[in-house]
């Protein structure tokens, strides 16, 4: 905000960021727990292995958490007085 963005550039920004996060996290996350769905199934009754529904819910909710954990922050960003920053108050 210092440097002339607006607040739309830093909200873009740090949600931007919380997405290459998410992204990586389901790239190295989803393939694991597909691998080890065998140990999983025998803690949780009622379930078939690689059951889509449960881990679609699994994978939005962990979306949803993130976009809002990084949202938060950013909106927060975007509200500060440039020039309050700058003195450290």
């Amino acid at each position: 905000m210092a440097l002339g963005a607006q607040r739309r550039q830093v909200m873009g920004m740090v949600l931007r960021e919380v997405a290459v996060l998410v992204g990586a996290a389901m790239f190295i996350s989803v393939p694991a727990v597909l691998f080890a769905t065998k140990v999983i199934e025998s803690f949780l009754f009622g379930l078939k292995r690689n059951d889509p529904l449960t881990l679609s819910i699994a994978v939005l909710t962990l979306i949803g958490a993130a976009v809002l954990a990084g949202y938060l922050p950013a909106r927060s960003a975007s509200r500060i007085d440039p020039m309050r920053a700058l003195r450290h108050e």
